[in-house]
């Protein structure tokens, strides 16, 4: 007879955790998948649930790089709600079920992924060969992903940590985030 081992507990992730191919050209911090993060939840014996990268569905990976206030046009918004709200439906499945959803990993920076910093450059519009843009900034604010996202499980009532993973140093300490998602993975 089998035993039944899964530790139903759940940590849902940005697609880029687990694939950093999907990442913007010329972005990528690793080579195949975050690997601290992945090792953590790897450890704790988590399963993991990989939202899909909204901006990889909506231009490929041929894309160039935008911001916060190009991807919150209607299109790119009601993509964002189709995701959300598959991935709200998974959510309410497991919980009803008994299982626990610790964490949602976001991608801080990301204009459309980050929690507690997204992309900006508001002046980021038509023709830019020759111009002289400014390089991109990060504000505090998530990106319309991780908006969406929110406000869809807030209306259903479900309370889940969302927690923001910084790639690089000027978006903050992987260390700090690896600490935090260890305490978040002890409950």
């Amino acid at each position: 007879m089998l035993r039944d081992k899964r530790s139903r507990r759940i940590v849902i992730v940005s697609h880029c955790i687990l694939n950093q191919n999907a990442k913007l050209e010329g972005i990528a911090s690793w080579r195949g998948l975050i690997e601290p993060v992945v090792e953590v939840l790897w450890k704790s014996g988590v399963g993991i649930i990989q939202m899909p990268c909204p901006e990889m569905l909506y231009e490929g990976i041929r894309r160039f790089d935008k911001s916060v206030e190009q991807y919150s046009c209607p299109a790119f918004r009601k993509l964002c709600e189709r995701i959300a709200e598959d991935i709200v439906d998974q959510v309410e499945n497991y919980l009803d079920n008994g299982y626990k959803v610790l964490a949602i990993l976001a991608i801080d920076g990301s204009p459309s992924c980050g929690y507690n910093l997204t992309q900006s450059a508001p002046e980021w519009r038509g023709l830019v060969a020759g111009r002289n843009l400014k390089k991109v900034r990060y504000i505090k604010g998530r990106g319309v992903f991780m908006e969406i996202l929110e406000k869809k499980l807030s209306e259903k009532g479900i309370q889940i940590p969302f927690l923001g993973i910084p790639e690089i140093p000027e978006l903050g300490s992987m260390e700090e985030a690896i600490a935090k998602l260890s305490l978040l993975l002890e409950s």
